[in-house]
């Protein structure tokens, strides 16, 4: 069965006509893609369109506040109306067998045209509503204007041999009109692939698994997600900003620092290393209570206190920051800097009194803050800036990066 609604697949294989052409073949030269235009029937598109919204992993959610204007393209519809195309991409992965899409033949074309190489990146809601025009004709058993609604031609544009920045980019360009999609939700779906599988030792949970972090190296993908962004936006206030311009900005950054490696990959898989290396210092480290009086600790143990979103935010904005200020060249130059970590370098100090000193500074910050979460990204940010930071006298210096960047947080709120 194609589609929700029982009905749906006997309306749909009850024609037979098919007119499927190409009409004609373009460059899109700022994404390195070819847009083909097809016309077809609408029994054509609704063929392949109930998969393309069941599965497709970039889709956005249905608007259920443009009722008058959907029944308005229903009535019009009923009329053989003419609709904008429909725009689709075929994913580039279903594509690897063609050496050079530039190229490609009507027959290539037609043979790809399959739900599971397709995505939506304008015309969902105008697929909503055919799909529901078809369910009510259907029921109403009104098969004259079934069968013309369904002999109607449209036009659908099809994106060849385009890649998952390349697919965002014309998704929010394509929808300027509508409510923009959040800068979250853009690096949720291009990074969804390792929330499903591992990063080397890292692992993503999303939050349908349900799943709690319980272990070093496990992390709630939406709390990567922010810190990513942070980083991304050389900003630590967490995702959101959803202009239109904003986000395209964010993406066009995405694609030029990406060029051979995978940023997202090189950023989690440095803040694990990170992680790993503090945790090293004292295996297992949790707060003796006795020691600190704080109610309602920022984490009890090192787990807790650095899988929270705040630090991986704090983290990516500093790196960020940094790389602009070209005092690092990136996150390989973190990498090497966590091999050379201390907690501090007074011969007397150890992890249980840094971290001591940590929660105490979280703590200073939840008393003081108007904003905590907002103020905590804040300090984690001045922390990472100066234990990553060559020029600074807490250089790879963990207690000292704590004070010194307690201080400048002070010192600016």
């Amino acid at each position: 069965m194609l589609f929700l609604g029982i009905n749906r697949t006997f309306a749909i294989n009850h024609f037979n006509s098919l007119i499927m052409k190409v009409a004609s073949k373009v460059k899109d030269g700022r994404i390195n893609a070819v847009n083909v235009l097809l016309d077809m029937n609408i029994k054509e598109y609704l063929e392949v369109a109930g998969h393309i919204i069941k599965n497709n992993e970039f889709q956005r959610k249905r608007v259920k506040n443009s009722s008058t204007v959907y029944a308005l393209l229903k009535k019009d519809l009923r009329s053989n109306c003419t609709m904008p195309p429909i725009v689709l991409a075929i994913k580039a992965e279903k594509m690897n067998h063609l050496l050079n899409p530039f190229d490609i033949e009507e027959d290539q074309i037609k043979s790809l045209f399959k739900p599971e190489n397709l995505i939506i990146l304008d015309g969902l809601q105008r697929t909503y509503t055919i799909l529901d025009l078809v369910e009510e004709l259907t029921k109403e058993n009104n098969s004259e204007v079934l069968e013309n609604v369904m002999n109607n031609s449209i036009r659908v544009e099809v994106y060849l041999g385009i890649n998952k920045i390349g697919i965002l980019y014309r998704m929010l360009t394509l929808n300027t009109g509508q409510t923009p999609m959040s800068i979250r939700h853009q690096i949720e779906m291009l990074y969804s692939d390792y929330a499903e599988n591992n990063i080397e030792d890292v692992r993503l949970f999303k939050e349908t698994d349900s799943k709690s972090v319980r272990n070093i190296g496990e992390y709630q993908f939406r709390d990567v997600i922010e810190g990513f962004n942070s980083y991304l936006d050389r900003d630590e206030l967490g995702i959101s900003r959803n202009e239109v311009l904003e986000n395209i900005q964010n993406l066009e950054k995405l694609a030029l620092e990406n060029g051979s490696s995978d940023l997202f990959k090189d950023y989690i898989l440095t803040y694990n290393k990170l992680i790993k290396k503090v945790d090293s210092f004292n295996i297992g480290w949790e707060i003796n209570k006795s020691e600190i009086e704080i109610n309602g600790l920022f984490g009890k143990n090192i787990l807790q206190i650095f899988t929270k979103s705040q630090v991986l935010s704090g983290f990516g904005a500093a790196i960020g920051k940094l790389k602009d200020s070209k005092v690092i060249e990136g996150f390989e130059t973190i990498k090497n800097d966590i091999d050379n970590i201390v907690v501090s370098k007074k011969e007397d100090s150890n992890l249980d009194f840094a971290m001591v000193n940590l929660l105490g500074k979280l703590d200073d910050i939840k008393n003081r803050a108007k904003k905590i979460g907002v103020e905590q990204r804040m300090f984690f940010t001045y922390f990472f800036r100066e234990l990553f930071n060559p020029n600074s006298d807490s250089y790879l210096d963990m207690n000292s990066a704590i004070e010194s960047g307690f201080n400048k947080y002070i010192s600016l709120i």
